[in-house]
C-alpha cells in the first residue's frame, strides 16, 4: 500500500453524502424494525417521506435502495397460502 493512501484513508473527513446516507440509515433501521423488515425500497421511500421534517429534502427511491443494498438490509417475504377450492 502506498504511504499517501494510507495517510489519505487515516485523515479522511465523512462527505456530506457519507453524513446524509448515514442518517438515512438509522431512519430505514427503525422503519425496518417497525414493520419486520416487510417494506422494499418504494413503500420504505413513501415511509422516509412521510416522516421528514419541513425543509428536508427529498429522498429518492434509488437512494434508499443503494443504502439497502450495502448496509444487507433485505424484505422478510411473506408466507404463500395456497388456496385449495373443495
Amino acid at each position: 500500500m502506498a504511504r499517501s493512501a494510507y495517510y489519505k484513508w487515516l485523515h479522511h473527513k465523512p462527505s456530506k453524502r457519507e453524513i446524509r446516507d448515514q442518517k438515512i440509515l438509522k431512519q430505514i433501521k427503525e422503519i425496518a424494525k417497525s414493520n419486520n423488515s416487510l417494506f422494499g425500497s418504494p413503500k420504505m421511500t413513501m415511509a422516509l417521506n412521510a416522516q421528514r421534517k419541513e425543509g428536508e429534502p427529498v429522498v429518492y427511491r434509488r437512494t434508499v435502495s443503494r443504502i439497502m443494498c450495502v448496509n444487507g438490509i433485505r424484505t422478510s417475504k411473506g408466507r404463500f397460502n395456497k388456496k385449495i377450492s373443495l
